[in-house]
């Protein structure tokens, strides 16, 4: 009886779907046209859904904690802020350069802890030292990166007649860029690596003992989140049109855990549709209260660490 109703429920969720997924994409092409005053608030809030999915392949599906995404978020706005501003060079060529760069400094900082496996614990201070070191660099070394000023201003130039400057248009190249990075993701998950990550997370020994190459998948995994968060940053950078030591700072980086945590790690949509509904939510708390945002993820954190660990997604669906 309970295979039976577990069935049901399952046929129940796969029934409502794909209502649920028209709905959801009828509001992100129509959004920024009902409230057009909105569009840079909605092209934030899918710049940082991007960012919260990227980094859930780590904290999600690989099982490793890290401290490092806003390291590697700000990398990408450096990087393509660097390329036109300083070398005059396209902004195109920007998104090419701040991926390579993510993969090469992910494979370097993660090729001792994963690869050499001397435990989660080590490669949590790894990324905690390449945090606190890219931190330091933007803030300290004012004629590469311009200091705590940021490095800037520029916009992004015009695509087929269209100016890519203009809110609008900006949103919808957003939206573009998150929903083929989004899919990507979402079928590398569902793939049967992602199966290998989940199996990798639960038990990694016997996994080896399977005769799969787990430091291969948890590296493949590292790697992909900081080339995927490297053009998250990208894409914010272009929309801001200054990069900032704001960007690579350990408070965007708690921020985007607790979206995962929020939204249900693991899940992919929960942190997509928790960073979208804390950035909006920020934005109004920031009228009525200022510290009030601060306030909120932390209660937001305790409530869903102790209370709904699997979070939004879990309520959703129901785990007990």
């Amino acid at each position: 009886m309970s295979s039976r109703m577990a069935d049901a429920r399952e046929l129940i969720r796969g029934s409502a779907r794909r209502p649920l997924l028209a709905v959801g994409v009828l509001v992100l092409l129509t959004v920024p046209i009902l409230a057009p005053g909105q569009s840079s608030l909605a092209t934030e809030a899918l710049i940082f859904a991007l960012f919260a999915i990227s980094v859930d392949i780590v904290l999600g599906y690989a099982g490793l904690l890290t401290l490092a995404p806003a390291a590697f978020f700000g990398l990408g706005a450096y990087s393509v802020a660097k390329v036109v501003v300083d070398y005059g060079q396209s902004f195109w060529l920007g998104f090419p350069v701040a991926i390579v760069l993510a993969i090469a400094l992910a494979v370097v900082i993660g090729y001792i802890p994963i690869k050499q496996r001397i435990g989660n614990v080590y490669f949590v201070l790894f990324t905690l030292a390449f945090g606190a070191i890219v931190t330091d660099f933007t803030t300290v070394t004012t004629s590469l990166t311009g200091g705590s000023n940021g490095l800037g201003f520029f916009s992004p130039p015009e695509v087929l007649g269209i100016d890519l400057g203009d809110g609008l248009p900006y949103y919808y190249f957003t939206l573009l860029i998150v929903a083929v990075f989004g899919l990507g993701i979402y079928r590398l998950i569902s793939s049967d690596y992602g199966d290998v990550l989940n199996a990798t997370r639960q038990n990694e020994l016997r996994m080896r003992y399977l005769g799969y190459d787990t430091n291969r998948e948890l590296m493949i995994a590292w790697i992909v989140s900081a080339a995927v968060s490297a053009l998250a940053g990208a894409v914010y950078v272009g929309m801001v049109g200054i990069a900032s030591p704001s960007l690579v700072s350990f408070g965007l980086t708690g921020d985007v855990i607790i979206w995962i945590i929020v939204g249900g790690t693991g899940t992919l949509l929960g942190p997509f549709l928790a960073a979208i509904a804390l950035v909006f939510t920020q934005e109004l708390l920031q009228t009525i209260w200022q510290g009030g945002y601060r306030l909120l993820l932390g209660l937001l954190f305790v409530v869903f660490v102790f209370v709904f660990p699997d979070g939004l997604i879990g309520l959703i669906r129901g785990d007990e």
